[in-house]
């Protein structure tokens, strides 16, 4: 009979069953006969029969342990077998969990089953296992209403966190993560945000613990969460992307998102490169370690001019070091007593986030300041930048602040680097030509520029805000027997990018969608089905713009190039 070897962990997250089971599997079994299974023991499970499961123990204690066998009636008994297999793993009595409170009881989604102890409590689902949650994060859980929440149940035990003093504590759920620090609190983490910071190392990342819940910026669009040593940002056209030290305390200072200058981040802090543009940082980095938790951690160990200097084990019970920036409040609570604290957990938005009319006092045109004199880019380089909607925020290493670029009207040989909507939709004009040449009847007597979409996220990156090109196409269609003059009228969009290998702007006609349509043309068939004949082959082709010229002795990286809501295509050089 073939087996299939599990860990013990295994048998205790996902209990014996690898496969949804029919009731019926359970319909003659006899009542349960739980077994306890000593830590690390190696353990094998076979289908005997269509009527039973059974667990079969080996390993070094193997003769004491004996054959043991797991039946159950049905799902209510399994559910409390491997309640009491996770309860007697962590200690049982003994353990932290203390005496039951409860009998095994049905959650109320009638799916998954719990049991309360003195102190904390386990549940278990079939596509969890069963897992024990407890302490403030488990009053956390609670609070967001138990497994009925997104956050659905636990599929981990409360785990240490991975910082360097292992102070924190986590539990992973089926729909996000519970992450608390004793600096911090109980915080929960979910979606594209969780999956961001997840990739980027979590709590052992230099971002450290969520300081906030999932947020909701004033646009009602984006959403935030706030970490003792950054943030994470996303929107549906941006997707996810943090920001931290020196280039988030400067956007901080202009208005976060709500600045129209800047916007949402494109981008995680990257690193200018002289062949390719930009490199991402590595995303595991060190840690926190021993600096004060309330510290922006900057790039490197490039001091900042905003580190507090505090005796060992203290914490900040005001924002000594934003009073300006009032999301920066909520980063270290004064310590409380446990009754005390998780009374007092949770987090308004006002507490974390200016109010709207305080985040436009900065004007727009102070977010453009002088860049700095261009420096001779020799090897590789240690500064840092970060790409937002409408700007670009870099730091240079040896700077004490990051600055807001200007984009770069013309290379250093008089190379054009900026144009209008207009001018890109001339530029685009020849592919549309090209492609729309003798469809029948009906010739391109204008294309002109009509504003611009937003920016879209594929899941892979982020895609530039397209131009919205309106075509007009002129012919002759019959009205009744009679030719006249007609008109058609198509938007297509373009997109305009960066080719970093051959430092080229380039573009690409991305889509189309008839507007208007008269009828066929005289000469022509179905007008949207020669349109689609002959744009869609058409699509995601390159066309060239220009090629940013760079002195071998001197490459100068480029950043960013960008279309701003209006129609203007930027180009960010390195400073």
């Amino acid at each position: 009979m073939p087996t299939a070897k599990l860990t013990v962990s295994s048998f205790l997250d996902h209990g014996i069953i690898a496969a949804p089971v029919a009731a019926s599997v359970f319909s003659d079994a006899p009542d349960i006969a739980p077994a306890t299974i000593a830590p690390g023991e190696t353990s094998a499970f076979v289908m005997a029969s269509a009527k039973k499961i059974s667990l079969t123990a080996s390993g070094k204690n193997l003769s004491a342990l004996g054959r043991l066998i797991l039946v159950a009636q049905n799902p209510a008994q399994l559910a409390a077998a491997l309640i009491k297999a996770r309860y007697d793993a962590l200690g049982g009595t003994k353990g932290f969990l203390g005496a039951a409170q409860n009998t095994v009881s049905a959650c109320p989604d009638g799916i998954g089953f719990y049991q309360h102890f003195a102190g904390g409590s386990i549940y278990w689902s079939p596509a969890s296992g069963a897992h024990e949650v407890h302490g403030l994060i488990r009053q956390k859980w609670s609070g967001m209403g138990w497994e009925r929440s997104f956050l659905g149940y636990p599929r981990t035990d409360e785990t240490p966190g991975r910082d360097t003093k292992h102070e924190g504590r986590f539990n992973h759920f089926t729909g996000g993560s519970i992450y608390w620090h004793p600096a911090t609190g109980a915080f929960e983490i979910h979606g594209a945000i969780r999956q961001k910071y997840l990739e980027l190392g979590g709590e052992a990342s230099f971002l450290g613990y969520p300081t906030t819940n999932e947020t909701t910026c004033p646009d009602r669009v984006g959403r935030f969460n706030h970490f003792q040593a950054g943030s994470i940002y996303w929107t549906p056209g941006t997707g996810a992307h943090e920001v931290h030290g020196l280039i988030r305390q400067k956007w901080a200072q202009l208005g976060w998102e709500t600045n129209p200058a800047l916007g949402y981040p494109l981008t995680d802090e990257l690193i200018p490169s002289r062949t390719v543009g930009a490199v991402r940082v590595p995303p595991f980095r060190r840690p926190l370690g021993d600096l004060p938790l309330d510290v922006l951690r900057v790039p490197a160990e490039q001091p900042s001019p905003t580190l507090v200097s505090m005796p060992a084990g203290a914490v900040l019970t005001q924002p000594a070091v934003f009073a300006a920036t009032p999301r920066m409040m909520a980063v270290a609570p004064a310590p409380q007593p446990v009754a005390a604290a998780a009374a007092s957990r949770s987090i308004s938005v006002a507490a974390v986030r200016p109010a709207a009319a305080a985040t436009l006092t900065i004007p727009a045109a102070r977010a453009v300041l002088t860049p700095v004199a261009r420096a001779k880019h020799t090897g590789e380089s240690q500064d840092r930048f970060g790409d937002f909607q409408s700007g670009v925020l870099f730091w240079r290493r040896d700077a004490t602040e990051a600055q807001v670029l200007s984009p770069s009207a013309q290379a250093a040989d008089g190379t054009k680097l900026a144009w209008t909507g207009a001018e890109i939709a001339a530029l685009a004009s020849a592919p549309i030509r090209t492609a729309l040449n003798g469809i029948g009847g009906a010739t391109v007597v204008a294309v002109n520029f009509i504003g611009t979409t937003g920016y879209s996220h594929d899941g892979s990156g982020v895609h530039n805000r397209a131009h919205r090109l309106q075509v007009m196409l002129q012919g002759l269609h019959m009205q009744g027997f009679i030719p006249i003059p007609g008109f058609a009228t198509v938007e297509i969009r373009a997109e305009i990018s960066f080719d970093p290998v051959d430092r080229e702007v380039v573009g690409y006609l991305t889509g189309w969608n008839l507007l208007s349509n008269p009828g066929n043309f005289i000469g022509g068939g179905s007008l949207p089905r020669d349109l689609a004949q002959r744009l869609d082959p058409a699509l995601w082709r390159q066309f060239d713009i220009v090629r940013i010229p760079a002195d071998v002795n001197d490459l100068i990286a480029v950043l960013s190039v960008k279309t701003q809501s209006d129609g203007r295509v930027a180009v960010y050089l390195e400073p």
